[in-house]
C-alpha cells in the first residue's frame, strides 16, 4: 500500500522534493533510486535494500553467491615472502684439518664449535722452555778453579778481603746452581700441567692462553726462589749464627773470673752507628785486596755482614775490564806458585742487564736474560684432534627452496584461507546488512501521497 499510493519516506531516498523557478510551486514527485544499478527501482520492488553484497533486478532482490578470488593474493603472500625472508643453514664438518679449521675461523668465527677428541692436553706437548742465564753463571768466575787460587795455599794470611773474595766467589757460584735447580724444578712441574680445553681453539686464542700461564709461571718462579732465599736469610739473623770469615760477629774470650767462657760480639766495621746485629744487607764498605788491607780495591766489589750481602751489594763492572782483572789476579799470584788468569766477561753479549747492576737484582731475577719459551700449535691442534666442526651461517632462499615451499603451502593454505576468510566475510556483511536494515524499520515515517502542491 506504501508502494502503490507512493508514500513519502523521510528517512529513506525514495522520493524527492521539487520546487520550479516560474510558479514559485512545491510540488512532490516521485524519483527512481537504484541503490545497486540502474534495473532495480524502489518505486517498482519494495525488496530493495541497499546492504552491499545484494543487487537487485525490476522485480526482486538478489544475495550475491559468488565469492572472491583469494588464491591468487595469498599465493603472491607466500612468493612475497619466501623470496625476501632470510634462513639459518647449519653445517657440520667432520674430522677437519688445520687448514680447514683455520679456514672456517676466518669465515665463521663467531658461531664456529669444533669438540676436541681430547679435552686435556700436557703443557710439553706443545710448549718448551729453554731459559738462557747471564753469562756470569757459565764464566771462569764461578769455577772452583778460581775461587781457590784467591783463597791460596796458607790458612792464616793478612790478606783477609782476598779470602772474603774468594768466599764471595763461591757464594755467586752457589747462587747460579741454586737458581738453575729451582728453574728446572719448576719447569718440570709446569709443563707435566695439563691444557684444559673442551673446543678447538684458534691461533690467537692459544696464542694469547700461553701468553697468560707463561707470564704466571715467569712471575711466581722468581718470587718463590726469593722466598726461600729470605727464609734462609732471616734463619742467620735471628739466630746470630757466625760466619767463616767473622764479618757479623767476633768471637770474645773471657778470663778466668768469667770462666772462661767464648762469647760472640757483633762487628762494628760499618761505622760507630751501624752494627750487624740490627741490620745485615743496609750497608757495605770497599773490599781491600793488597797485604796492606787498606790500598787496592777493585771497582763495584763491596763486602758486608755476610758474604752473600757482599755479593748481592757488589756489581759485575770489574769483570768486564781486562785490566781489573790483571790485577786481581797479580796480587793473589803472591800467595800461590801458579798464576791463572779468568777470561772476562764479553761486554758485547746481548743481555738485559748492564755492568753495573747489583748481583742482587741479578739473583732475584734467577740470572734469566731469556726464558726460551716456544709454542707449537700445530703439536696443539694434533692433540686436539676435533672430530667435527659446526658452524651456521644465514643466506637468502633459493628459487628452489621458494618453489618447493610455494607447492607445499599451496594447498593447505588455500584450504584454510577458503574457509576462514570467506566465511567471516558472509558473516561481516549479514551482521552490518542486518543492523542497517533495523536503523530504516525504526525511523521510517508514512505521510500522505499529495502528488502537486500550488502554492499561490
Amino acid at each position: 500500500a506504501i508502494r502503490d499510493n507512493q508514500f513519502y519516506n523521510s528517512g529513506t531516498d525514495a522520493a524527492g522534493l521539487a520546487v520550479t523557478a516560474d510558479h514559485a510551486k512545491v510540488w512532490l514527485s516521485m524519483e527512481n533510486i537504484y541503490p545497486s544499478g540502474s534495473n532495480c527501482s524502489c518505486a517498482i520492488s519494495s525488496k530493495c535494500s541497499r546492504p552491499l553484497g545484494f543487487y537487485c533486478s525490476a522485480s526482486s532482490c538478489h544475495t550475491i553467491n559468488a565469492q572472491p578470488n583469494i588464491t591468487v593474493p595469498a599465493s603472491g603472500i607466500i612468493i612475497f615472502f619466501t623470496s625476501f625472508s632470510q634462513q639459518t643453514l647449519t653445517i657440520t664438518v667432520l674430522s677437519p684439518s688445520q687448514t680447514t679449521f683455520s679456514y672456517l675461523q676466518d669465515q665463521h668465527k663467531s658461531s664456529l664449535s669444533c669438540l676436541c677428541s681430547q679435552a686435556s692436553i700436557q703443557h710439553d706437548v706443545f710448549l718448551s722452555i729453554s731459559p738462557r742465564l747471564h753469562q756470569v753463571c757459565s764464566s771462569d768466575f764461578v769455577a772452583e778453579q778460581w775461587w781457590g787460587y784467591l783463597w791460596g795455599r796458607d790458612v792464616f794470611s793478612d790478606f783477609r778481603d782476598l779470602k772474603l773474595l774468594s768466599i764471595q766467589f763461591r757464594v755467586l757460584a752457589s747462587l747460579c746452581l741454586l737458581a738453575q735447580q729451582s728453574i728446572d724444578n719448576d719447569t718440570s712441574v709446569f709443563l707435566t700441567n695439563k691444557l684444559v680445553t673442551l673446543e678447538a681453539m684458534s691461533f690467537s686464542s692459544f696464542q694469547a692462553q700461553i701468553d697468560s700461564l707463561t707470564a704466571t709461571f715467569i712471575s711466581q718462579t722468581p718470587d718463590k726462589f726469593r722466598r726461600d732465599q729470605s727464609f734462609i736469610y732471616e734463619t742467620f739473623r735471628a739466630n746470630q749464627l757466625l760466619v767463616v770469615p767473622g764479618t757479623n760477629w767476633q768471637l770474645a774470650f773471657t778470663t778466668a773470673a768469667d770462666n772462661y767462657l767464648i762469647a760472640t760480639v757483633p762487628r762494628n766495621s760499618f761505622g760507630n752507628n751501624y752494627s750487624c746485629i740490627t741490620s745485615l744487607d743496609s750497608f757495605s764498605r770497599p773490599l781491600y785486596i793488597d797485604a796492606n788491607y787498606n790500598t787496592t780495591v777493585l771497582s763495584g766489589v763491596v763486602a758486608s755482614c755476610l758474604p752473600i750481602d757482599g755479593v748481592r751489594l757488589s756489581t759485575l763492572e770489574c769483570f768486564f775490564d781486562s785490566k781489573c782483572i790483571l790485577n786481581l789476579t797479580s796480587i793473589a799470584s803472591t800467595r800461590t806458585t801458579t798464576i791463572w788468569i779468568p777470561k772476562p766477561l764479553n761486554a758485547s753479549t746481548p743481555s738485559n742487564y748492564s755492568s753495573n747492576t747489583l748481583i742482587g737484582n741479578l739473583v732475584d731475577s734467577l740470572f734469566v736474560e731469556d726464558w726460551g719459551i716456544v709454542s707449537n700449535y700445530s703439536s696443539y691442534f694434533t692433540s686436539c684432534a676435533p672430530y667435527s666442526c659446526t658452524y651456521q651461517y644465514i643466506d637468502h632462499n633459493t628459487i628452489l627452496y621458494i618453489i618447493t615451499t610455494v607447492l607445499g603451502l599451496y594447498g593447505g593454505l588455500t584450504v584454510i584461507l577458503h574457509f576462514i576468510v570467506w566465511r567471516g566475510w558472509r558473516m561481516y556483511r549479514k551482521i552490518i546488512g542486518s543492523i542497517q536494515i533495523a536503523t530504516r524499520s525504526t525511523s521510517t515515517q508514512v505521510v500522505p501521497f499529495q502528488p502537486t502542491i500550488y502554492i499561490e
